[in-house]
């Protein structure tokens, strides 16, 4: 039978919860790895070991899966500004970089047998200005990035992740328009945690969008070898 096989870091919460919610179907594929970077997916070093436990889920490939990557608000948030400050060099440089390593591990899966993989939208931040407490938070505070900043870069990542997977006829999904607040430019209260502390988008509300962005796919043309629908 069909199915997803939804694989990134913490930000794939909200799909679970779609699963729970039976917003997608029960047998649909999750795989968390915390703290997962685009970037680290290009050292088996890191301290999460995200691409060692990406590869032990995802290969050799899932009969009748189909792979949806959701990673890269660790790299916007923290990791991009993080690498650019420590060694001097442009933002811009830095996220291509990050790209670079996502698409490398996309085609990595095409090449071993998936007949596609679903490209989704980085999650847009929600850290406050200011906010130095939180386990999150207090990770990331030797960035001093302001929130407009960081959704700003998270947006320009995601016009590149939509390019990528153009370029390779792969499916695009993307909730940022739908969760951002075009008065402010950041992410709306609504789709808020109510705890401060809490850094995921509101995990039902997060999970309605995703769920509809996903069941707009013809997922078993898809896994037929059809390509993404312009």
């Amino acid at each position: 039978m069909a199915r997803w096989l939804v694989f990134g870091d913490s930000h794939i919460a909200p799909f679970r919860k779609a699963v729970e919610l039976g917003l997608l179907p029960p047998d649909t594929g999750l795989l968390e790895v915390r703290g997962a970077t685009a970037m680290g997916l290009a050292n088996r070093q890191s301290v999460t070991g995200a691409l060692e436990r990406f590869e032990a889920g995802l290969l050799p490939p899932r009969p009748g899966s189909l792979p949806v990557m959701q990673l890269g608000e660790v790299d916007c948030g923290f990791v991009i500004w993080y690498r650019a400050e420590k060694h001097h060099l442009p933002v811009a440089d830095q996220m291509e970089k990050s790209i670079e390593r996502y698409f490398a591990f996309a085609d990595r899966l095409l090449a071993a047998g998936y007949p596609g993989v679903v490209i989704t939208g980085a999650t847009v931040p929600t850290i406050r200005d200011g906010q130095d407490w939180g386990e999150v938070a207090h990770l990331r505070r030797e960035v001093q990035t302001t929130l407009v900043a960081r959704t700003q870069l998270t947006l320009a990542y995601n016009a590149r992740l939509r390019q990528g997977a153009a370029a390779r006829g792969l499916p695009f999904v993307c909730i940022a328009d739908q969760v951002l607040d075009p008065a402010t430019g950041v992410v709306k209260d609504f789709y808020r945690r109510k705890n401060p502390l809490n850094h995921h988008l509101h995990a039902a509300r997060a999970a309605e969008l995703w769920a509809a962005a996903l069941n707009a796919l013809p997922l078993p043309a898809l896994l037929a070898g059809g390509k993404a629908p312009a």
